[in-house]
C-alpha cells in the first residue's frame, strides 16, 4: 500500500505541474533579437533615419489609418469602415473604438486632424507633401474623420493614408522643434522601453494594443554595422532574425543550414548612381550620358548580386510593375561614351590617359558610398574601373552612412543644398509603390513637389509632364504620361539605375516563425508581428469612380473582431479554460480515491 501512495503522490505532482505549465506556455513569453545595420536615432516621424528598416521600426510604435498588405495593397488599420464620395473628393472614416495611446489616453479623430495639420506647419519631406493634398478635416465626433480634397487623388489610399503614422496631440501640440524631439510614445503594438545610441533598442509588447497583444513579448534590436558580424551572429544563434539582405555568396550556405530559414522574393528597393546635377561636370547632360553608356547594369547583377536581382531601368520604375515602360532600356556602349565626351570638349590634353574639362582643368571626381553596404562598395569599384576606360578619374570613398547623408541630403531637406559629386544611393520599396513618386524624385520645385530630388535636377520638360499627370485621372491617359516621364528621365540621366536586388531574408524558425514576406520589402514589417485581421484590400485605381458606400466593412469588421478576440484569448491563457477544468476534475477524483484508500487501510489494520 505504501508504494501505491507514493505513486499517487507523484501523479498529483505531475498533474499540478501540468496545470501550471499550460497558462505559462499560452502566454508565449518570447524574446526575439533583430539585428539592424545602423542607428536609427529616436523613433518617431521626424527623427528616424532610413526608410528601411527605420520607418518599419517607427510603425511598430505608431499606427497609420491604413497599412499595406503583403502584396502592397492598402487595407484599413486604425479605420474600421470608410466611404469615398462619388467625385472622389471626400473620405469619411470611422476609427475603431477604444484605441489607446501607450500612456492610456484615448486615440481620437482629433489626433488624426492634429497630425495632418502639424505636418503642414513643421515640414517632413516624406509626409508633408501628401498631407497637403487634404484641403480640410472635420471631426464631428471622437471616432469620425472627414477629409476633403481639392481634387481626386488616385494614390491617396497609399500615400498618405497608408504611410503617415498618427501622432498623439496631447504630447506633440506643444512641440516647436520636432527634429530634435525624442519622444516615441505611440499607439502601436510595441513600446520603446530602452535605447542606447549606436548600441541597441529594446521594445516591449503593448498589452493594450487594439488588435491584441503581440506574440513577441520583447524585441531586442542590436545595431551591428559590419555585415559579416551580423551574419555570423545569426548562424551562432546570437540573433534570431536580421534586417540586412543576405549577401548573395551566403545564400546557399544559409539555405543548407537546418537552423536558418531563408525567404526570397522580388526586391523593389532601387540601387543607383546619383549625380549632383548642380555641380560641374555632373550638371552637363552629355557628361552624365557618357557615364551611363560606360556602365553595364546586367554585369553588376551577375557579378555583385550573383544573379539575385534585376538590372535597373533608366526610367527608374521597376520592370515587374504594371507602370513600367518597356521601350525604356539601358544601353551600354563604351565607344559611344568616348565619342560623346570628345565632342563635348572633354579631352586628354596631357596624354596621361585621363580627360580634362573643356577649360583644361583636371577632372577628379569622388563617388561616395555608405561603408556598411558591401554590394554598393563592390559596384562602385567596378564602375570606377569602367570610368577609367573612358578617361574619367573617379575615386571611391566609403564613409559611414550618417556622413554620406549629411553631404547628400543635409537634415533630409533638399532645399539645404548638397556637397558631393556623385554617390551610390538607394531608395526603399515605397518609391516603387506608385509611379507618381517620380514627381517627388525629379521635380525641380525642391521646396514642394520635388521633396526627394537629392541631386537638384531640373528639367522643364519633366515638370510639364508632372503637371499633366496631376491633372489627369483616367488610368489609360495617366499611363501614357507616366511612360513619357520615364522616357524623359532616361533621356536626361539625373541618375543611373543599377539594379533592384532580390529580397533575401533569414531567420531562426525555432525562435519565431510567423514572419510575413511583404513584396519588395521582406519580412521586417508590421504584419510579421500583428495579425492583419483578414481585411479586404482597397481598390485604388480610380478613387473618383468609387461609390459612396463602405468597402466590405461589416464583414471584414466582424472578422477582425473575432481575430482580435482570439488573439487576446491566446495571450491571456483564456483559451486553455477547458483543459484546466478537466485537469482539476482529474486531481479531485485522484485525491478522493487516495482518501478512500487510506480509510480502507485503517479498517483493515
Amino acid at each position: 500500500m505504501k508504494h501505491n501512495r507514493i505513486d499517487i503522490i507523484w501523479l498529483l505532482i505531475a498533474l499540478f505541474s501540468t496545470l501550471f505549465a499550460i497558462p505559462a506556455g499560452a502566454e508565449n513569453h518570447r524574446e526575439v533579437k533583430l539585428g539592424i545595420t545602423q542607428d536609427e536615432r529616436s523613433l518617431n516621424l521626424y527623427t528616424y533615419n532610413t526608410g528601411f528598416p527605420g520607418l518599419e521600426l517607427v510603425n511598430l510604435l505608431y499606427d497609420p489609418l491604413f497599412i499595406l498588405d503583403k502584396s502592397n495593397n492598402p487595407i484599413p488599420w486604425l479605420v474600421k469602415e470608410f466611404t469615398v464620395s462619388d467625385d472622389g473628393k471626400q473620405y469619411k472614416m470611422i476609427l475603431h473604438d477604444q484605441i489607446l495611446w501607450q500612456d492610456g489616453k484615448p486615440l481620437t479623430s482629433e489626433d488624426v486632424k492634429f497630425t495632418y495639420e502639424y505636418l503642414l506647419k513643421y515640414k517632413k519631406s516624406r509626409f508633408t507633401t501628401p498631407a497637403a493634398l487634404v484641403k480640410s478635416i472635420q471631426t464631428p465626433d471622437p471616432t469620425t474623420v472627414i477629409m476633403e480634397l481639392d481634387k481626386p487623388e488616385p494614390d491617396f489610399f497609399i500615400q498618405p493614408l497608408a504611410d503617415l503614422p498618427i501622432l498623439p496631440k496631447h504630447i506633440w501640440s506643444s512641440v516647436t522643434d520636432p527634429d530634435n524631439f525624442n519622444n516615441s510614445l505611440g499607439s502601436g503594438p510595441f513600446i520603446l522601453e530602452d535605447y542606447k545610441k549606436d548600441q541597441f533598442y529594446k521594445l516591449k509588447a503593448n498589452p493594450q494594443y487594439f488588435k491584441g497583444k503581440p506574440e513577441i513579448d520583447t524585441l531586442v534590436i542590436p545595431i551591428i554595422a559590419e555585415a559579416n558580424a551580423m551574419f555570423t551572429a545569426l548562424t551562432a544563434g546570437q540573433l534570431d532574425v536580421i534586417s540586412r539582405r543576405v549577401q548573395p555568396e551566403l545564400v546557399k550556405e544559409f539555405e543548407s543550414n537546418p537552423s536558418i530559414q531563408v525567404e526570397r522574393g522580388p526586391g523593389f528597393a532601387t540601387t543607383f548612381l546619383q549625380f549632383n546635377a548642380e555641380k560641374f561636370p555632373m550638371s552637363d547632360q552629355k557628361f552624365r550620358q557618357a557615364i551611363s553608356l560606360a556602365i553595364d547594369p546586367q554585369y553588376l547583377v551577375d557579378t555583385v548580386l550573383l544573379g539575385f536581382g534585376t538590372k535597373g531601368s533608366p526610367g527608374f520604375i521597376h520592370p515587374a510593375t504594371s507602370s513600367y515602360n518597356k521601350a525604356v532600356v539601358h544601353k551600354t556602349d563604351v565607344e559611344q561614351a568616348k565619342s560623346i565626351l570628345e565632342q563635348a570638349g572633354y579631352k586628354d590634353t596631357d596624354n596621361d590617359g585621363l580627360r580634362e574639362a573643356p577649360d583644361g582643368k583636371k577632372l577628379e571626381l569622388v563617388n561616395l558610398v555608405q561603408s556598411n553596404n558591401p554590394s554598393s562598395i563592390r559596384s562602385a569599384e567596378i564602375i570606377a574601373g569602367w570610368m577609367k576606360t573612358i578617361g574619367i578619374d573617379m575615386k571611391v570613398r566609403p564613409m559611414d552612412p550618417d556622413t554620406v547623408i549629411s553631404l547628400v541630403w543635409p537634415e533630409y531637406d533638399v532645399t539645404k543644398g548638397r556637397n558631393y559629386d556623385m554617390t551610390m544611393f538607394g531608395w526603399s520599396t515605397t518609391m516603387q509603390l506608385f509611379p507618381a513618386r517620380l514627381i517627388d524624385l525629379f521635380h525641380s520645385d525642391l521646396a514642394g513637389k520635388g521633396g526627394t530630388n537629392i541631386g537638384g535636377f531640373k528639367s522643364a520638360e519633366f515638370d510639364k509632364l508632372a503637371e499633366q499627370l496631376e491633372a489627369t485621372l483616367e488610368p489609360e491617359k495617366r499611363q501614357q504620361i507616366i511612360n513619357q516621364m520615364q522616357e524623359q528621365v532616361a533621356k536626361d540621366y539625373p541618375i543611373v539605375p543599377l539594379y533592384y536586388a532580390e529580397e533575401i531574408s533569414a531567420y531562426n524558425p525555432a525562435k519565431y516563425d510567423r514572419w510575413v514576406f511583404q513584396d519588395g520589402k521582406g519580412i521586417i514589417n508590421k504584419l510579421s508581428f500583428v495579425s492583419n485581421g483578414e481585411k479586404a484590400a482597397v481598390t485604388t485605381e480610380q478613387p473618383a469612380a468609387t461609390p459612396a458606400s463602405t468597402t466590405p466593412a461589416a464583414a471584414t469588421e466582424s472578422a477582425t473582431s473575432a481575430s482580435t478576440q482570439e488573439q487576446a484569448n491566446a495571450n491571456t491563457g483564456k483559451g486553455t479554460t477547458s483543459i484546466v477544468t478537466i485537469l482539476i476534475i482529474i486531481v479531485v477524483v485522484a485525491g478522493g480515491w487516495y482518501l478512500l484508500s487510506r480509510r480502507k487501510t485503517k479498517s483493515e489494520r
